[in-house]
């Protein structure tokens, strides 16, 4: 961790450290602990990117139009 970042950090108050520190640690579970992908996701992932590695310049599309096309946006 940089030197500086961490001075910083323990200027701050107890309870303001207190907080930092919990949502760290929730940061972090969230990605650790976070379930393996299925069999059918896996194969969804390898789809997509085949796809994109067959159409390199083909669009993109976002998440904004996306959304807007389905009238949720």
């Amino acid at each position: 961790m940089n030197s500086t970042l961490f001075d910083e950090i323990v200027k701050l108050d107890a309870a303001t450290r207190f907080q930092l520190a919990q949502d760290l640690l929730d940061s972090a579970a969230s990605e650790t602990f976070a379930g393996p992908l299925t069999e059918e996701q896996r194969t969804e992932l390898r789809a997509r990117l085949m796809h994109h590695r067959a159409h390199p310049k083909e669009a993109d599309v976002s998440l904004a139009e996306i959304k807007a096309k389905l009238g949720i946006g």
